[in-house]
């Protein structure tokens, strides 16, 4: 440095020591005299935090070496600031602390003064009140008043817990770009220097954090905080809170306890001891009870159907047909015992789970490979559903079908596509097969009647009609008697749906703000049928159905019921298939006792000599003052084994815990530094943040390892230096542990059991609201601390068919859309939004959009997106296009939906559309797979992430100015895109 003008830009005072182009590291070091207190050093020291992103508490007489040394020196006849370039020191001469402190302030509010010379300056004068260099005129030193601007916004206080909580000392109570500081500090001339030093490292920290910093600090009227620092003769020393006035009072050691708790702590989220005692793990629990525990035991309906057969066989009868809810295995028993009893000549029995796929692969396939040769095309004509009152879609019969063009394919080699369908309304049966030859005449063709059943849907006004059990006699082909019989499922869910679920509308009451129980197990065990079939991951699995009947019809029978209920409790049914064993459940329901949001607001801590840190509070509580002891802090939280662990990270942040107690950490990348505090807010400033959610919906299982995988790889590369990068690496951890607890059992299957959290909700839906779901506060805790510009949300779909036959045969009619089938390996959805101010948020999601067209192109993604594209739409689409949507970009299926701005969302680009630049989401055909099939849906993922950072320049116009008192540091946003053209007021993130 050769010019003092340039005191505060980055290269002298302070510097970039990691080379990423952001002011990182404070590059004086102040020698002081003893005993010396200005209190302008505490402004000095505030402007010195606010030019960095990071510091470490070490330039007041310290021993490190920097490039600069700044020595203060008394001097009888001149206040001035000497530069001397060849040496890198920085002399501060002065008359007297007074004028030294009215001079310290000047340069930190006010230098460099605008429109000077642009001749380098050595010398800077100070003496009554006036400054000057060289052989100048002699300005008067004015400091600006505060005045009302776009940072003028003043937050209230309410608890001393709040200080330090996003990592500044206080936050305003809405997330927003600019961390404003407003605060007048008054300190006690009396104050050691020992304190008083501790007092400017904390006004350093607090300019570090602020991105909108109101200069001067000390001693200033209209300031949105008053922190008075006071020599009082008291036993203990005490910080307290009265409105926005916080006052620490006290002697000796315990008031250097209590400055530095305030000023130099962390918070507990990040290690340190500020409001400690908060911690959800050194709550109390509560204690859980059974309120409910039930046994079904059913009598199993290959006993019912033997039975039926000696009751009420038909002599006359030459043929009898049997369906049953049953494996293979336990059919060919019957059909032996039944043909053995009736001596009929021929006994057919059928699976009522999926039965034209069964009769198909058991039978109808031996006439198609004898005329396979012959084969033109195969021709499924299927009723179309139009039971008025049912909940079944017009193709429920289609649905029935799949994936036999697929199987038939391979079994027959043929083309899949030689399979066709048909919708008929008139159709009876329900699905009739001709067998076109290659000039297109009827080789032949076969149908079957399926037995169906009608019960009423949990919301009490639709019905719903799966497909039952029956006996059938005929004579010569023709029917002369049946009898029909419940499957061992429509038993059980019958007896489920009335004896438990309409319990609950009468014996359970209602919590304001809790879970209506806290969980119901439901352990069944059934025969059943459960095979996986060559068809990617398909399988006919008759107790996964029930598996998703059981969880989500009885989530939507809270919704509906008029209990106001979106997080009646968890859910967790335990599916066991044992072939041949007597069907039976055991059903427990637990509550717990009510967990209580915390109450009261923290407004006063007490420190003693012999400890430093609190060693007591007092807490209003609704205007009831009450004081608690604290124990000490307690030692660093053990995140667990549920999280994925990182070798790139540059910091682990650890916000909240879980219903259920799990830490729920974050992960963050920037370019790392060595000192002990870093100011996410600041490094946003100066750097575009992406956060990135993953395992929101726990059997999603790709997006975890994916993050992980993506950040360790572009880490090592350095391709995202550009930017910061926030993950949630495990969203819902009680969903997760749920998860590993129901693939114990059956592996392969969905489980949307583990798909909420805990009891059931959506939390997303409780963002920025008063929660007990910790998972709920997370992203709002990351919008407060990192305010990113893109917010990514990884989620999954089924790979695999989602059939509920006691919900229409279909995923949940409390869904818009059908999620029957997968619909790609990797889709995307993005939030477009609407309003003419928000033009350039668009224009960002469509060059997303057409740079992951371009990335996905040519890959076994866009080869695996077809391959479930071709099917989505020969059995969805086609019939049924706005409940199968398709929104291309390319191959690359991509939907938009149009959001508006809204205060009150909890999207992220709706809640905060002048500063979200994009807000997305992937789903990949992850629900459950493992393997090679996992390794495609992590690798879709890291695609689909990696897209949208790369969109992202490295140019980003930024600015650093005052404005009404305020020095302040800000991004233009919404974001620009590589390729945009630098207006001039556009710099790179390196100023």
């Amino acid at each position: 440095m050769n010019d003092l003008r340039n005191l505060w830009e980055p290269g002298y005072l302070v510097t970039d020591r990691n080379h990423d182009g952001v002011p990182d590291h404070i590059n004086v070091n102040l020698q002081l005299p003893e005993g010396f207190t200005p209190s302008g050093l505490i402004d000095f020291c505030a402007r010195l935090g606010f030019e960095t992103t990071a510091l470490t508490f070490e330039f007041l007489n310290g021993n490190q070496q920097p490039d600069y040394k700044m020595d203060f020196v008394k001097d009888e006849t001149i206040t001035a600031l000497k530069l001397h370039p060849e040496t890198k020191q920085l002399t501060f001469h002065y008359r007297s602390e007074e004028e030294s402190s009215r001079f310290l302030q000047f340069l930190a509010c006010e230098w460099p003064v605008a429109d000077m010379e642009k001749r380098p300056v050595e010398v800077i004068y100070f003496c009554e009140e006036e400054w000057w260099v060289g052989k100048g005129k002699r300005t008067p030193v004015t400091f600006p008043e505060s005045v009302e601007n776009h940072v003028n916004h003043t937050n209230e206080i309410q608890s001393l817990t709040e200080l330090w909580e996003y990592d500044a000392f206080f936050s305003d109570s809405t997330p927003i770009p600019t961390q404003k500081q407003s605060m007048s500090i008054h300190v006690d001339k009396s104050i050691s220097q020992e304190i008083f030093l501790d007092i400017c490292y904390g006004a350093a920290r607090i300019g570090m954090s602020s991105t909108a910093l109101q200069l001067p600090l000390t001693n200033v009227e209209n300031a949105d905080v008053l922190l008075l620092i006071e020599n009082q003769n008291k036993e203990q020393s005490e910080i307290t809170l009265d409105g926005n006035r916080i006052k620490v009072q006290g002697k000796g050691s315990s008031l250097r306890h209590a400055v530095r708790y305030l000023l130099h702590d962390k918070h507990w989220r990040e290690g340190g001891a500020v409001s400690f005692w908060e911690r959800p793990d050194l709550q109390s629990t509560s204690e859980e009870f059974v309120v409910s525990d039930l046994i079904w035991e059913g009598e199993r309906e290959t006993d019912v159907c033997l039975d039926l057969v000696r009751k009420h066989h038909s002599s006359e009868a030459d043929e009898v047909t049997i369906f049953l809810s049953e494996p293979l295995s336990e059919r060919k028993k019957i059909r032996n015992k039944v043909q053995k009893m009736t001596g009929a000549e021929k006994v057919n029995v059928y699976s009522s789970f999926k039965p034209i796929v069964s009769v198909v692969m058991e039978e109808w396939i031996e006439s198609l490979k004898n005329v396979v040769s012959e084969i033109g095309h195969i021709k499924f004509v299927c009723k179309e559903e139009m039971n008025e009152d049912g909940c079944e879609l017009p193709i429920r019969w289609i649905q029935e079908l799949y994936p036999l063009d697929e199987w038939l394919g391979e079994e027959l080699s043929l083309h899949k596509d030689v399979v066709i369908f048909e919708l008929d309304g008139s159709q009876e049966p329900q699905v009739n097969m001709e067998v076109y030859d290659k000039s297109g005449g009827v080789i032949f063709e076969k149908s079957i009647l399926v037995p169906i059943d009608s019960m009423n849907y949990v919301d009490g006004n639709k019905r719903v009609y799966p497909v039952s059990n029956e006996i059938r006699w005929m004579v010569g082909g023709e029917v002369c008697k049946q009898k029909a019989f419940a499957t061992d499922r429509q038993n059980f869910y019958y007896f489920y749906q009335t004896r438990v679920l309409d319990s609950f509308l009468n014996e359970l009451k209602l919590n304001e703000g809790q879970p209506l129980f806290d969980r119901i197990e439901i352990d069944v065990e059934m025969s059943e049928p459960e095979e996986k079939l060559s068809v990617e991951h398909e399988r006919i699995s008759s107790l996964e159905a029930l598996h998703e009947d059981l969880y989500f019809n009885t989530l939507h029978f809270f919704d509906i019921h008029d209990k106001d209920q979106d997080f009646p409790g968890g859910v967790y049914p335990f599916m066991n298939v044992r072939e041949g064993s007597r069907p039976k459940a055991h059903i427990k329901i637990y509550q717990t006792e009510n967990i209580g949001l915390k109450q009261g607001a923290v407004i006063g801590l007490t420190f003693q000599d012999s400890h430093p840190y609190p060693t007591g509070l007092a807490k209003d509580i609704n205007g009831v003052i009450r004081t608690e002891k604290i124990s000490v802090p307690p030692s660093s939280i053990n995140v667990g084994k549920h999280v994925l662990k990182s070798k790139s990270a540059s910091f682990t942040w650890i916000p909240e815990q879980s219903y259920k107690g799990k830490w729920i950490p974050v992960y963050e990348w920037y370019t790392e530094t060595d000192e002990t505090y870093l100011s996410r807010k600041k490094l946003s400033a100066y750097k575009p943040t992406i956060l990135i959610e993953t395992g929101h919906h726990a059997n999603e299982v790709s997006s975890r390892p994916a993050v992980i995988e993506l950040m360790d790889d572009l880490s090592e590369n350095g391709s995202v230096d550009h930017l910061n990068i926030v993950a949630i690496p495990n969203a819902n951890p009680d969903g997760d542990i749920i998860h590993k607890k129901m693939t114990r059992e059956n592996s392969e299957w969905k489980h949307h059991a583990a798909r909420y959290n805990a009891v059931g909700l959506e939390y997303a839906e409780h963002r920025y609201q008063s929660t007990p779901f910790g998972e709920a506060r997370v992203v709002p805790d990351l919008m407060h601390r990192w305010v990113p510009d893109v917010v990514i949300d990884n989620h999954g779909i089924p790979a695999h068919e989602w059939i509920q036959p006691f919900a229409g045969y279909n995923s949940p009619p409390r869904f818009p859309k059908s999620y029957w089938l997968p619909n790609a390996l990797i889709y995307g959805i993005g939030r477009k939004l609407v309003g003419a101010t928000y033009e350039k948020q668009r224009d960002l999601l469509e060059r997303i959009q057409h740079h992951m067209m371009v990335k996905v192109q040519g890959t076994i993604l866009e080869e695996k997106n077809q391959e479930w594209m071709d099917r989505y739409k020969k059995y969805g689409h086609q019939w049924l296009p706005d409940i199968f949507p398709v929104e291309q970009t390319g191959s690359l299926l991509f939907f938009t939906w149009e959001t508006h701005p809204d205060s009150e969302s909890h999207v992220a680009i709706s809640r905060f559309p002048d500063w979200v630049s994009a807000d997305l989401t992937s789903e990949a055909a992850d629900e459950t797979v493992y393997g090679e099939d996992l390794k495609l849906c992590i690798e879709a993922q890291k695609v689909f992430n990696q897209s949208i950072l790369e969109v992202i320049s490295e140019k980003q116009s930024l600015s650093k100015y005052q404005e009404g008192g305020y020095h302040i540091i800000e991004r233009k946003r919404p974001l620009s895109m590589k390729g945009e053209t630098a207006n001039e007021n556009t710099f790179t993130h390196r100023i």
